[in-house]
């Protein structure tokens, strides 16, 4: 339990309430610090993968992307931390989809690895079905390939990144106390600093920019 840890963190509004971060980068490290070395190594190999706009994301591959999955994957992770990684993964993994889909990609041109197991297999079995047939189960689907269409770049980050708060919200109600409340803060603490960036005025002509970002990834 980290109750220390957790006590000294200040509340983190919603990002789209926000106008400034609790707490600075230099003091959460610090915090974070009181993370077991476990947990720390955890935390750390997550955020290389997941976090929102990576600094490499356009220098790396579609299939280096899966290969860090399953690596990750089979190393011992938390549970709620593996569940919070490969929803993001999953969400990325679609939005690919929907972005390949557009262009005309035919899908005998997609290599066996541009997305994860088991919904890219169920996106090429799907192809022809409108949203895949993943609407229902991700309700938030069809709304993002509307912004997609839209090319509403900024809508569309803002509704991947509100759903991806939910569930850090409900991982970090699964141990108020434990290292899934401390990830899930770091986490919205990075999705919060993200949305502070951005530009709204230019939204429109940072699109395919946006695109390749919130999907991660990025065929050379």
């Amino acid at each position: 339990m980290y109750y220390d840890l957790i006590a000294s963190l200040p509340r983190i509004p919603h990002f789209t309430r926000a106008e400034r971060l609790p707490i600075t980068e230099l003091r959460l490290r610090q915090r974070l610090k009181l993370l077991n070395s476990e947990h720390s190594r955890q935390l750390q190999a997550a955020l290389t993968l997941v976090s929102w706009r990576p600094e490499q994301v356009l220098e790396i591959t579609d299939e280096t992307i899966v290969q860090e999955f399953e690596k990750l994957m089979s190393h011992d992770l938390n549970g709620e931390l593996r569940n919070y990684v490969g929803f993001r993964l999953e969400q990325q993994t679609m939005l690919a989809a929907v972005r390949h889909k557009r262009r005309g990609v035919d899908l005998d041109e997609l290599s066996d690895s541009w997305g994860i197991a088991p919904r890219a297999h169920m996106i090429r079995r799907n192809w022809d079905v409108p949203h895949f047939g993943l609407a229902f189960l991700h309700p938030w689907f069809s709304q993002a390939c509307k912004y997609y269409d839209s090319e509403d770049a900024l809508g569309l980050e803002q509704l991947l990144m509100d759903v991806a708060w939910r569930r850090l919200t409900q991982c970090a109600e699964h141990r108020m106390f434990g290292f899934e409340a401390v990830f899930a803060y770091v986490f919205k603490w990075n999705i919060l600093e993200t949305w502070l960036k951005s530009d709204a005025d230019r939204g429109k002509t940072r699109f395919k920019e946006l695109i390749d970002q919130v999907t991660h990834v990025e065929n050379n």
